[in-house]
């Protein structure tokens, strides 16, 4: 098991590449924690949002539910009070607020992340230009001694292994989790459209029977 010093002293060996890979790893794994909590928190707080605006629609009382939707503050009550907003105002695109705030909604699941994307794809080569350097003292210590013995390389070469295995570690990792990720906010995206669809249709249902407007225009 790797010790402190042990990790210092790896951390030595890889050169002058594992500091810009230090800023990385550390940016990637802040991100990394911060979005996980973000995604989950939006949808734990989504279904539970739903849940009680379905509850209180299956008794047909919209009133109700439209004052459990504007109490709440996450992503989907936003989703949902423009749904409202948009059937109560007669404007040819009544759609509209609720693309804007549906855009808003998934920009802010998405805040940050191009980092994480970013590190992925510049990890490896920061690693990569390690290897160089390691290579290039490599053959510096070759040139100073005069031979070509394998005690005269090994410095270089653990510095070329050890850059180009930490680049790519924090590549893989980062990678990962961007698209996993991206993949989490696009469902996301994907059920809270048809959400705030399933409120609308119920909302103009409910209109109907009460002798109002029942127009309903399926979400973009």
């Amino acid at each position: 098991m790797f010790l402190a010093r042990d990790w210092w002293s790896l951390f030595q060996t890889g050169g002058l590449a594992m500091y810009p890979l230090l800023l990385c790893s550390v940016v990637s794994v802040a991100v990394i924690l911060e979005r996980f909590w973000t995604l989950w928190s939006a949808a734990r707080q989504s279904k539970q949002l739903r849940q009680a605006v379905s509850e209180v629609l299956a008794e047909g009382t919209l009133p109700e539910a439209s004052a459990v939707i504007r109490r709440d503050r996450s992503l989907l009550a936003s989703l949902y009070k423009a749904a409202l907003s948009a059937l109560e105002t007669g404007s040819e695109d009544p759609w509209r607020l609720v693309a804007q705030r549906h855009n808003a909604a998934v920009r802010e699941l998405k805040r940050h992340l191009w980092l994480v994307g970013t590190i992925g794809s510049l990890a490896p080569f920061i690693g990569l230009f390690g290897t160089v350097l390691g290579i290039v003292r490599a053959f510096e210590n070759m040139a100073a001694t005069g031979s070509g013995g394998f005690a005269v390389v090994a410095a270089g070469i653990s510095e070329a292994l050890v850059a180009t295995a930490a680049g790519l570690l924090i590549g893989v990792v980062s990678i990962f989790f961007y698209n996993a990720f991206n993949v989490r906010i696009a469902t996301l995206a994907s059920e809270w459209k048809d959400w705030a669809e399933e409120l609308a249709v119920a909302a103009a249902t409910y209109r109907g029977r009460e002798g109002g407007p029942a127009r309903v225009v399926q979400v973009r």
